[in-house]
């Protein structure tokens, strides 16, 4: 089968879309993904076998034809750049054959690639790996009006994509879609609760990872990290920095900690908007642990396991909203592969993970009290050693890609 990929975002890198066309390769499907490009990107490239072609960004909206494209796209949440574009690939004698299927990322594609697909006769399958418009709304919230104006599409689509139109999107995608296949238990009640999809038609591939990436037994100390390892308890965090991550109550649990552990490390690996990674540092300072705190910025994502592994404990405090209520984050998975026992808050994926592979502790979200008794609690090497094992084997038995990649391979051979 010749799968027809879409990603509303650039391409490298994206860790869910290079594991799902690397199974789907294996088991003999041929990938054409269609992303977009920056004006320095080639815009058709070969990676990994996978046939990338880019739209470049700056020419999604120019012109005259660009502003009809625009107000289209506002009306009817069809594309029409993108839908040229797949139906030129349709058309096209490809050298992996005609396409036979549409594999879209997130919500903003959706209804273009179910034109596409009734036009050509073609399946959609639809990948929603995140509850868009609750993470729409959380943007919306942390962005004010002056900063989303620099950007005439983010003004656009703030303007007139707002949460509510997306609710109804969403609710046409995955009745419409031939498969919706989303990360967790608590997003597929979600469609079938509230969107009235066919529980048929549902399906779980979570943001699992590949054992091989994940090998505490190949991972080195980072370098640069100010304090000595090896005199230190290091709690870490991994991943993006915005207000619904819930650092803001990790540094509080920290500071808690740090009353009797003289040795606390708190290591944010990541980056966010500097306004608010600066609060993150005045927080911190204010509650007396400025200089325990280490900013990393951006690492690539082969170095990432080597921090996990130079952790004592690993943190998930993502605040409780509709989004993180819906979604499970792939860096769950990677600490628990490394064998480090993690803290998480109570949000409903993450706590039913943690509390049925016994691989940490959860604490109340938005309690820094809470985090830093949790995080206490795997001060205690027995009990920090047991959690850590039990997170790995579970991993190595059922949260892992070998898993979910035959899941997303069953999907196709269902189509």
């Amino acid at each position: 089968m010749h799968i027809c990929m879409l990603l509303p975002e650039r391409f490298p890198p994206d860790v869910r879309v290079e594991k799902e066309a690397a199974t789907l390769r294996a088991a003999g499907h041929e990938i054409t993904l269609v992303c977009r490009g920056g004006s320095a990107e080639p815009t058709f490239e070969r990676i990994d076998g996978i046939d990338v072609q880019r739209l470049p960004v700056d020419e999604l909206f120019a012109g005259p034809r660009g502003l009809v494209d625009g107000a289209r796209y506002i009306a009817t949440n069809v594309h029409p750049v993108w839908r040229r574009t797949i139906e030129e690939l349709a058309d096209e004698d490809l050298p992996g054959g005609s396409i036979d299927a549409i594999h879209v990322h997130d919500l903003p594609l959706v209804k273009t690639a179910l034109a596409v697909g009734d036009d050509h006769d073609m399946p959609v399958v639809a990948d929603l790996h995140e509850n868009y418009p609750e993470a729409v709304r959380q943007i919306h919230r942390m962005r004010g009006w002056r900063e989303i104006a620099r950007d005439p599409e983010d003004l656009v689509q703030r303007v007139f994509l707002s949460p509510t139109r997306l609710k109804f999107l969403e609710r046409h995608a995955v009745r419409n879609a031939d498969r919706t296949i989303t990360v967790c238990e608590e997003a597929r009640a979600h469609y079938l609760r509230d969107c009235g999809a066919d529980p048929e038609r549902v399906k779980i591939v979570s943001n699992t990872v590949d054992l091989d990436a994940f090998d505490r037994d190949t991972a080195e100390t980072p370098t640069g990290l100010g304090f000595d390892r090896d005199e230190s308890f290091v709690v870490s965090y991994v991943g993006n920095f915005t207000e619904h991550r819930g650092l803001d109550t990790l540094i509080e649990g920290v500071a808690h900690l740090a009353e009797t552990r003289s040795d606390v490390q708190l290591v944010l690996v990541g980056k966010g908007n500097d306004n608010y990674v600066a609060g993150l540092e005045r927080l911190a300072r204010s509650l007396g642990i400025g200089d325990r705190l280490t900013l990393t910025g951006w690492v690539d994502f082969e170095d990432v396991p080597d921090y996990i592994a130079a952790s004592d404990v690993c943190a998930v405090p993502h605040a409780t909203t509709p989004h993180t209520e819906t979604t499970v984050p792939h860096k769950l998975f990677q600490y628990m592969a490394m064998g480090v026992p993690v803290v998480t808050s109570d949000v409903a994926p993450l706590a039913r993970i943690v509390t049925r592979t016994e691989g940490g502790r959860v604490a109340l979200a938005g309690d820094g009290a809470a985090m830093g008794a949790a995080l206490n609690d795997l001060t205690d090497p027995e009990i920090a050693q047991e959690c850590g094992e039990s997170g790995r084997r579970a991993v190595e038995r059922r949260y892992n890609w070998a898993h979910d990649g035959a899941r997303l391979q069953a999907i196709y051979d269902e189509l």
